[in-house]
């Protein structure tokens, strides 16, 4: 797992946490049994994909169990923080 900075780190372990008083706004796009996805907006402007899939995908892009991903840079940005994945969580060996 790659390092992330102290401010990626708060948007990635608010959404696992559910810390809601750090969200403005919670968007569910797509919900299923084998997939999730969730828009969430932050106070300082961050939007910050989630995504959740059951099963590995086909392409190497979506070889991942959860995905956060920066769709909004915030402002200020004093992690110096750029569009695109923040964090990926793999599926475990074996299994789930």
């Amino acid at each position: 797992m790659k390092k992330i900075n102290k401010q990626a780190n708060m948007y990635v372990t608010s959404i696992i946490e559910d810390v809601q008083t750090r969200f403005v706004d919670e968007k569910t796009t797509i919900y299923s049994d084998t997939q999730i996805e969730r828009t969430y907006e932050f106070e300082d402007g961050a939007i910050i994909r989630y995504e959740w899939q059951d099963a590995p995908g086909k392409k190497d892009d979506e070889q991942f169990n959860h995905r956060f991903t920066l769709v909004k840079v915030p402002k200020p940005n004093p992690g110096k923080l750029k569009k695109g994945v923040l964090r990926t969580i793999e599926f475990f060996a074996g299994g789930r």
